[in-house]
């Protein structure tokens, strides 16, 4: 059967944050996390993903000003080094959204689906930002708690949720070719269910271009038996290559380097420049 060729994005990385869950204080300052950035660059990032908050399971909220203050030098310092680069925000917050868009970001990811600030679509809409929408449950003090992780259906729930705010950020003006979505593994959600979402990820194509954020994150650790969130490299090179296969339009890792070359390895063997069986020596 002859494959369609994929071109699946990298977004790597960069948490401007103390208490991420697995790189945490790595990238604290503005000079780590503008040397980790070009780093990611370097090894094959198509995009880097700045966010200045952790919304890891249990995180506390943190204040605008201050993750607004975390995450724009970044941003600035990092088009001044690389005009060209394509820079997206991790934030839950418009304020902090804004102050990012005017530096330089083009990109707003945010995990709450438009559920924490109420003008967050109109903020995308002004800039002719694209927008990621996502799915969860809560706050991400709260959204482990059994009664967010209850579904009937989490494949067709998350797709309801999607279609629901895709709505919102249309009327709003955000314009349907600038969305993005992403099931938010782990968030609101048990490992079987992040598992469930990516046996189906064809069926959430049925929304809208998906992007899967499951970098070193708890579900790998399950399966595994690893805790050791670096140490879930292998497992997450599997998962970003499922995504490859089925379509995904994006993939949001830290480990850039390994994920580019197991995509071009996969691209080179599905490619026509592959000698084809019969051939002979």
């Amino acid at each position: 059967m002859e494959r369609e060729m994929i071109r699946t994005e990298i977004m790597g990385i960069v948490n401007v944050t103390p208490d991420s869950f697995s790189d945490g204080g790595t990238s604290a300052t503005t000079a780590a996390a503008v040397d980790k950035a070009l780093r990611l660059l370097d090894e094959g990032a198509d995009l880097i993903d700045i966010g200045g908050e952790s919304t890891r399971p249990g995180a506390r909220e943190v204040p605008t000003e201050e993750e607004r203050a975390r995450v724009t030098p970044v941003i600035l310092q990092l088009k001044r080094l690389r005009p060209d680069c394509v820079i997206s925000v991790d934030t839950r917050k418009s304020a902090v959204a804004r102050a990012a868009l005017n530096a330089g970001a083009v990109i707003i990811n945010d995990v709450s689906g438009l559920s924490f600030s109420s003008d967050m679509a109109a903020t995308a809409a002004e800039f002719e930002a694209r927008l990621v929408i996502g799915h969860t449950r809560g706050t991400p003090e709260q959204m482990r708690r059994p009664e967010n992780c209850r579904y009937t259906d989490v494949v067709a729930e998350v797709c309801a949720f999607w279609a629901a705010r895709a709505g919102e950020a249309e009327r709003a003006g955000v314009k349907r070719e600038n969305l993005l979505f992403d099931p938010c593994l782990g968030f609101a959600k048990t490992a079987e269910q992040d598992w469930t979402l990516l046996r189906q990820l064809e069926d959430l194509h049925r929304v809208g271009p998906v992007l899967i954020g499951h970098s070193r994150k708890s579900f790998l650790g399950a399966l595994l038996g690893e805790p050791e969130p670096l140490r879930r490299e292998a497992g997450t090179l599997a998962v970003s290559l499922h995504a490859l296969m089925h379509g995904a339009t994006m993939v949001r890792v830290h480990d850039v380097r390994a994920t580019a070359d197991a995509f071009r390895v996969w691209r080179h063997l599905v490619g026509d420049d592959v000698e084809k069986p019969g051939r002979g020596c």
